[in-house]
């Protein structure tokens, strides 16, 4: 089976069309993501009601935590300002659908248990650079594969334990590559491809603006940093 692997939406809706449309073509039934569905861009109905018709299977970021709680006091200004205005506009039953979100999930699938966990098995906030990637969160995970988010970092560590991965952000990258992140787990063979794909930032950027959302968020899209 092969089957998409994603992060960090936050809210871009053109991004994950595109990285849709490129799972689809890669023949992937079915789609896991590790977390923060809304936050920083302006799409987030938008987004949730792309997840719900897609049947993606997604745990719950930081962001859509502070969505459902209001909390976001971690927050820099601003994330904090995006986050404000996503709680002014997303649906009621889209808000229901983000607090019915759990922090972690796991799967079976051909023998292997693949966890997904936004930060980390040890801190669901905690952030997970590729150097931190360390065998013991496989342990930790009791996970085949560990599925991570939270940095918007692409990478994959390979141990005889298992496989660490993060798919990368697919709306808003911060490892100096602006396309879309995500990546293609063949169960079979037990590979993960990290792949990426472009998109149109130009209108992203132009919506964020025009609602009022901040510059430095929209901005940042075209350098991926």
């Amino acid at each position: 089976m092969m089957i998409g692997l994603i992060a960090d939406v936050h809210s871009n809706a053109v991004a994950l069309k595109a990285v849709l449309s490129a799972l689809k073509d890669a023949g992937a039934e079915r789609i896991l993501h590790a977390g923060d569905i809304v936050g920083y861009n302006p799409y987030p109905n938008e987004t949730i009601e792309l997840f719900k018709r897609n049947n993606i299977i997604s745990i719950a970021g930081n962001h859509d935590r502070a969505l459902v709680t209001g909390d976001t006091s971690g927050f820099n200004p601003y994330a904090k300002a995006a986050l404000e205005w996503t709680r002014n506009e997303v649906s009621p039953d889209n808000s229901g659908y983000i607090k019915g979100l759990k922090n972690i999930e796991s799967f079976t699938v051909d023998g292997k248990r693949t966890v997904l966990v936004h930060g980390s098995p040890l801190d669901i906030d905690e952030y997970v650079y590729p150097e931190d990637a360390s065998p013991g969160l496989l342990s930790a995970a009791n996970a085949d594969i560990l599925v991570l988010g939270h940095t918007h970092i692409q990478f994959k560590k390979e141990y005889p334990e298992g496989i660490i991965v993060n798919p990368g952000s697919v709306g808003q990258p911060r490892d100096k590559n602006p396309k879309a992140a995500f990546a293609v787990l063949d169960t079979e063979s037990g590979k993960i491809e990290l792949k990426r794909i472009r998109y149109d930032i130009e209108k992203v950027i132009e919506d964020m603006l025009a609602a009022h959302l901040p510059e430095k968020l929209a901005l940042r899209l075209r350098t991926g940093n």
